[in-house]
């Protein structure tokens, strides 16, 4: 799956990345190793303080925050961290206007419940340049990030990656919303 999103990010030559679930950094190295050099990769996840609280409410089989020590390890002290940006907080009370947007790749791996996959999704097609693309992790696996996925975007305009749990969509404006998907 990293492969096929590093290749992703190649192929459209992206410059503006966005990832909503940092980790422990290895895809925000991954796409920062694999972007040219004046690339930027925004990466999003709870900060090192987080107590234990959701701005949405969360299922508790839907918490999956890890360690909050190991998040961005994996870039940190390596090449690539200069062109990685973290931002700590909860994605469902950012100021999306204040990060480096347009994006040109946007990846989608944050908390998944129902509600978090249905903002993440919309703001992130608010973000993300006419053109630009969209990927999801853990579609087809998890049922609601998966009903998140389809209902917001349209089901027929997602294609689901064979052999992986990723499902992509090209953002594109229309005149009636401020951004939508192509198919």
């Amino acid at each position: 799956e990293l492969v096929t999103l590093v290749t992703v990010a190649k192929f459209i030559g992206a410059r503006r990345v966005l990832e909503i679930g940092t980790f422990d950094g290895n895809t925000a190295l991954n796409l920062a190793a694999n972007t040219p050099d004046d690339a930027r990769v925004v990466t999003v996840d709870l900060p090192e303080d987080w107590q234990g609280g959701f701005h949405i409410e969360v299922p508790t089989d839907h918490q999956n925050v890890t360690d909050r020590a190991v998040t961005g390890r994996q870039y940190r002290n390596t090449p690539q961290q200069a062109k990685i940006m973290q931002v700590l907080g909860d994605s469902a009370k950012l100021e999306w206007d204040q990060l480096p947007g347009p994006f040109d790749l946007a990846f989608i791996d944050g908390c998944h419940s129902y509600e978090y996959a249905t903002l993440d999704t919309k703001n992130v097609l608010q973000h993300v340049r006419p053109g630009g693309i969209v990927v999801w992790h853990d579609y087809g696996q998890i049922p609601e990030v998966s009903r998140a996925v389809d209902e917001t975007t349209g089901l027929k305009l997602v294609r689901a990656i064979s052999g992986t749990r990723l499902a992509v969509v090209i953002a594109c404006p229309l005149a009636s919303s401020p951004a939508a998907v192509c198919g």
